[in-house]
């Protein structure tokens, strides 16, 4: 029998479980850890090649979400910490040329050394080429598409079972990822950031950015699904109907309802009641049938464990 293929996998995961935990937060729970220093424009990737210590204790953060989610007999999706390592900033960092793959052959060795009953895939980020929550400072369409090239078919041509780009603000910037990721033959999930109104950061709305992607016809392979993160639930249970984000297959969500673009910078962790948060979290699973939770900035061990808990509990 052949092996499967990322496709399939992806794609059956999705289709047979009504329910998908996601991590929650790696680098802003770094960020707050004694003994542990992140680079200034990768953040914790480069912790992969050491210190000891600081390795250590991000490896513990991937263990905490492998046993909530094999404790709960259900499926997660890990990404590695690639999402600042496009060719220019590991390029000014100094960095080894390998550090994408070397970081998703890293996670896949975290998730094999805890291997259990519930299936565990492996996925690799893509970030956005400037800040995040500037969507003005988005490239056009084809320079984001050009600029992104070579991480996505480094990253396409590792381990990773699936790619994802995340904290997307504009439309246009997530286009040119999504033609450079549908050239390859690997799942991929395009994942917006959302403002307290549903919008994203560039005032588009999700329903109509989602829209727009699909039926780009220079997107060869369309996203497996969409997500959103560094976004709280209730902006989208209270800006959507039922029926209207059909293609949303996730959400990554933060522990706070602030605005984000208020969070950012902030030099303490924001993150609202988990109970309330996990209940707009079931909320949106219910409403709107999003199988893949996890969170974001201001979210950990209690969040994920929340998610999967069984709901009458």
């Amino acid at each position: 029998m052949g092996q499967v293929k990322p496709h399939q996998k992806f794609s059956k995961l999705l289709s047979e479980n009504s329910l998908i935990l996601a991590e929650c937060a790696i680098a802003e729970r770094l960020r707050r850890m004694d003994g542990v220093e992140l680079h200034p424009t990768l953040f914790n990737t480069p912790l992969i090649y050491g210190p000891k210590q600081a390795r250590e204790q991000m490896t513990n953060l991937y263990r905490e979400y492998l046993t909530i989610a094999e404790q709960a007999g259900l499926p997660l999706l890990l990404t590695a910490p690639t999402w600042r390592l496009d060719s220019r900033r590991v390029k000014q960092a100094g960095v080894p040329s390998s550090i994408n793959t070397d970081a998703v052959n890293y996670l896949c060795g975290v998730r094999d050394a805890l291997a259990g009953r519930s299936p565990v895939l492996v996925g690799a980020l893509v970030g956005p080429k400037e800040d995040c929550y500037r969507a003005d400072l988005s490239p056009e369409t084809e320079e984001a598409e050009a600029f992104h090239l070579p991480q996505i078919d480094e990253l396409a041509n590792s381990q990773a079972e699936f790619l994802l780009a995340q904290t997307m603000s504009s439309v246009r910037e997530a286009r040119g990822i999504a033609r450079a990721m549908s050239r390859f033959d690997k799942p991929y999930l395009i994942s917006f950031c959302a403002r307290p109104d549903g919008s994203l950061l560039d005032g588009t709305r999700l329903d109509e950015a989602m829209a727009q992607l699909d039926n780009d016809n220079r997107i060869e392979r369309k996203p497996a699904g969409y997500s959103v993160n560094c976004t709280h639930p209730s902006f989208l249970l209270q800006s959507y109907e039922p029926g209207t984000l059909d293609r949303l297959v996730g959400i990554q969500a933060n522990g706070s309802s602030k605005d984000v673009t208020k969070l950012d910078g902030s030099g303490q962790t924001e993150a609202d009641p988990v109970d309330q948060w996990a209940a707009s979290m079931r909320a949106l699973h219910t409403i709107h049938e999003v199988p893949i939770l996890g969170g974001c900035c201001g979210t950990g061990e209690a969040h994920l464990k929340a998610l999967a808990e069984p709901e009458d509990s």
